[in-house]
């Protein structure tokens, strides 16, 4: 009986050493390299697999080809030319973890191996379902076990990394990629009553579900929340109107500025426009075209940019920013007025609590209320579509049934007699 394949060196983190390591055959290599350097931990792989492995780049036979050799080839030619665009690197890091789940899987196989049932096999791996097939070959289910749909955002990035090999080098045969089912999106649009309590919980009010209406202290005044997570959910408060009355997406709200750039989302609120990328920026299918500012979210916008220019005072003054600097985001965090370091997580989950609101509100669920409230206010398709930065097939099929005169003249058709 033949002994039990190798796995590949492969990446681990050590949570009692926060580092990367290196696993092979038992051994532990250190990187040298924290949670946070993901790409110099891929680096001192690529390298330590480099000084034991005869790449297969340039095969053309499948059988020849090893999958970490795509995946490296892949990795390499995402990498982002400009040192300095952080948010490029940000969306490489990520990358880079989903070809390095991959590689643990897959690294040691060739590019022939890659079946419908393989396919199947990493699926299951990632969601830690039981699997006979993983089972006999020793491999347990994934660290961390994720759901069918992040499995196939990562078989999606195994497809693009053959695809892309493929136009360079031409494989004899170009293996088809199974992927889990496609799960429906989620279209979770808020009431304005639901809007109320969201925006009302964002500066500290809570929902009484039993009531219906806001608590109040035993005086009969309404009950806030502590001044210190008022003070938390300020950038969340900011992120909520603009996500409502915007329908931007999260990262664009989180990037936006108040000043004109090339690089960013800018506020021109001399012409009350939206400008939804900078001029330099490269465009994606995700559209973010220059939109007209909504009434509703002008004033605020104001009243927080005169807030923001006091604040960037008074942060020069304490030392917390250089003399001329100015607070530059629109979402910023309230102790420094630097952008958010990431998505808004925990003030967002607390937000929704108070407001008596379940997790089926995420913050995409914002954009959905937009095209929702468009649409059952009747506005035109075509001028709603430019607006949200949408096709009108996309709005139609996702947001139509709400518009007024959805299959009103097929409804109506059977209203009137007609002679034979």
């Amino acid at each position: 009986m033949p002994g039990r394949k190798a796995k590949p060196p492969r990446l681990w983190f050590r949570e009692d050493d926060q580092s990367w390591i290196i696993l092979d055959r038992g051994r532990q290599i250190r990187t040298g390299c924290g949670r946070d350097d993901i790409d110099g931990a891929a680096k001192a792989l690529e390298t330590y697999i480099g000084g034991k492995h005869t790449t297969t780049i340039g095969a053309t036979d499948p059988g020849v080809l090893a999958i970490a050799d795509v995946l490296t080839a892949y990795e390499n030619s995402k990498r982002p030319k400009d040192k300095s665009d952080d948010r490029a690197w940000a969306q490489h890091d990520l990358l880079l973890i989903r070809l390095l789940d991959l590689n643990n899987f897959l690294g040691d196989k060739t590019v022939s191996a890659l079946k419908a049932q393989l396919c199947r096999d990493f699926v299951d791996w990632s969601t830690g379902t039981p699997n006979e097939n993983n089972r006999q070959a020793g491999i347990k289910p994934r660290q961390g076990n994720v759901s069918d749909q992040t499995a196939r955002r990562r078989l999606e990035d195994l497809r693009a990394a053959i695809n892309a090999y493929h136009a360079e080098h031409t494989l004899s045969v170009v293996p088809k990629i199974t992927l889990p089912p496609k799960a429906e999106g989620r279209h979770r649009w808020l009431t304005r009553n639901e809007v109320a309590r969201l925006l009302g919980a964002a500066i500290g009010y809570i929902w009484d579900e039993a009531h219906g209406s806001w608590k109040r202290k035993h005086d009969g005044t309404l009950l806030r929340r502590e001044r210190w997570i008022i003070r938390r959910r300020y950038p969340a408060a900011r992120f909520c109107l603009i996500g409502i009355y915007s329908a931007r997406r999260e990262e664009t709200i989180r990037r936006t500025q108040w000043v004109p750039t090339t690089t960013h989302p800018w506020m021109n609120l001399q012409a009350m426009v939206y400008q939804g990328k900078g001029a330099l920026e490269r465009s994606t299918k995700k559209r973010r075209p220059p939109a007209k500012i909504a009434s509703r979210l002008r004033p605020h916008l104001v009243r927080w940019q005169r807030i923001d220019q006091v604040r960037s005072g008074e942060l020069r003054a304490a030392g917390l920013m250089k003399d001329g600097e100015q607070i530059r985001f629109v979402v910023n965090r309230a102790h420094d007025g630097q952008p958010l370091a990431g998505k808004i997580r925990s003030a967002w989950e607390g937000i929704l609590e108070d407001a008596g609101l379940g997790d089926d509100v995420v913050r995409h669920s914002l954009r959905h209320t937009a095209a929702t409230w468009l649409m059952q206010a009747g506005v035109d398709m075509w001028e709603a579509a430019g607006w949200l930065g949408m096709t009108v097939e996309q709005l139609e099929a996702n947001y139509g049934h709400h518009h007024p005169e959805f299959q009103e003249e097929a409804a109506e058709a059977f209203g009137s007699r007609r002679g034979n």
